[in-house]
């Protein structure tokens, strides 16, 4: 069997995922929208200059992952969503009473703050990846069963 070439193996992610986003609206309409020259954003796409995606990725791998998460909360937001940490079930069932917990003694005065919210949504962002973690769960034993 050959060996596996790394250079020839190795994708680019983030540069696959930066192609996509302008090959989904063009580079005119694309550039247009970031405020960028079409020419800027072809030089990302051949890669002379930082793609803006690894540069994300690259800063919140060196940022405390606290907070990383926070900023991905934050852009799943923008996009209608949350994002969810994948954790393990025991993990997730503590967290998910804990948010639930901070969420009901932060409404229990009658009065929902822009800071409640936030604690809200993360009551629900836990009990979210609880309710995932189980379904998974759920899934692998059916496919063990019917194996």
């Amino acid at each position: 069997m050959p060996e596996p070439n790394d250079e020839l193996d190795h994708i680019d992610v983030p540069a696959q995922a930066f192609r996509a986003l302008v090959d989904s609206v063009g580079v005119k309409r694309f550039s247009s929208g970031m405020g960028l020259s079409t020419r800027q954003v072809n030089r990302i796409l051949s890669g002379a200059q930082p793609n803006p995606i690894d540069r994300l990725i690259k800063s919140l791998s060196c940022c405390d992952p606290e907070v990383g998460d926070r900023i991905l909360d934050l852009i799943c937001q923008e996009m209608g969503g949350y994002f969810i940490r994948e954790e393990t079930i025991e993990a997730a069932s503590v967290n998910a009473v804990r948010e639930c917990a901070e969420a009901i003694a932060a409404i229990s005065d009658g009065h929902i703050s822009k800071m409640d919210e936030l604690v809200i949504r993360e009551a629900v962002a836990a009990l979210t990846s609880l309710a995932q973690i189980v379904k998974r769960q759920k899934i692998r034993r059916i496919n063990v069963i019917t194996e």
